[in-house]
């Protein structure tokens, strides 16, 4: 299929970039929950460097934190800086593993059309950050995808190789001595937010049932689209996870134009 002229996919890319600054211009100035999540990873790196569990105290339901203590870690090691600069800071990241997805600049813009984007943006989720982890496993590299999988379980199935993400999941464990602790008072909010969790939008063993077909598919995308499909906790801004599909599905523009980490292992027969 022949793109459109390149003024017409600029003019389109410009208008993604301004509905995305609309948007979050608008949470900043309208609405308290800009940089809602980043405020929940600040009160847990304080709590952990206090030596309380981040898992446990009548917190109210969009205020609980369900990464694994590895994430725990991470944020404490940031968290004596000012609230503010993490936000910025996960606001960069974030644009960056975007464009890691998309490839060019140029289709930044694209998926700036869909509002999703700078919600994600504006809240302080790593959602995003999440997402180009996923794509450089489709692609060969696992080792993001580790941290990834501490978070929210599912990108697992998205490493095709192993002995290099093993490694790093050894690290991140290693990491997380000195609050081993920590790991079980995880399970037990685990194990208490799954009887909790209600069958929106759709049960998560038949969600889990369709993440096993995709597999079962041999293709790469499908890989990719499993384990977003069989995320525990299915939330609005989830979907941004979408883009990590990007990378591995070749458009008229610019196939496969998002940059490897390492040399992409070889493509399913089946494929």
């Amino acid at each position: 299929m022949t793109p459109p002229p390149l003024p017409i996919r600029i003019a389109a890319s410009v208008a993604g970039y301004v509905v995305t600054a609309a948007v979050v211009a608008v949470i900043y100035l309208n609405f308290p929950g800009f940089g809602h999540d980043a405020w929940i990873w600040d009160r847990v790196g304080d709590q952990v460097r206090a030596g309380i569990s981040p898992y446990q105290g009548d917190l109210d339901q969009n205020l609980l934190f369900f990464y694994s203590p590895v994430w725990a870690v991470i944020f404490a090691s940031v968290s004596w800086l000012p609230r503010e600069v993490v936000l910025v800071g996960l606001m960069l990241l974030e644009i960056l593993a975007l464009r890691y997805c998309a490839g060019s600049w140029l289709r930044v813009g694209y998926l700036g059309l869909v509002p999703i984007i700078g919600f994600e943006l504006s809240v302080g989720q790593i959602n995003l950050i999440i997402a180009a982890a996923i794509a450089a496993a489709l692609r060969g590299d696992g080792r993001l995808a580790v941290l990834a999988t501490f978070a929210k379980l599912s990108p697992l199935p998205a490493i095709r190789e192993f002995r290099r993400p093993l490694a790093v999941a050894l690290l991140c464990i290693v990491a997380t001595v000195p609050v081993l602790p920590l790991w079980v008072a995880w399970f037990d909010a685990l194990s208490a937010a799954s009887q909790a969790l209600g069958p929106v939008p759709f049960p998560y063993v038949g969600r889990l049932a369709v993440a096993v077909a995709l597999m079962l598919t041999g293709r790469t995308w499908a890989r990719g689209l499993a384990v977003i499909v069989a995320i525990p906790n299915v939330t609005p801004n989830i979907y941004v996870l979408l883009v990590a599909l990007m990378p591995v599905l070749p458009g008229p523009e610019e196939p496969r134009a998002a940059p490897s980490l390492s040399p992409p292992l070889p493509e399913p027969a089946i494929a």
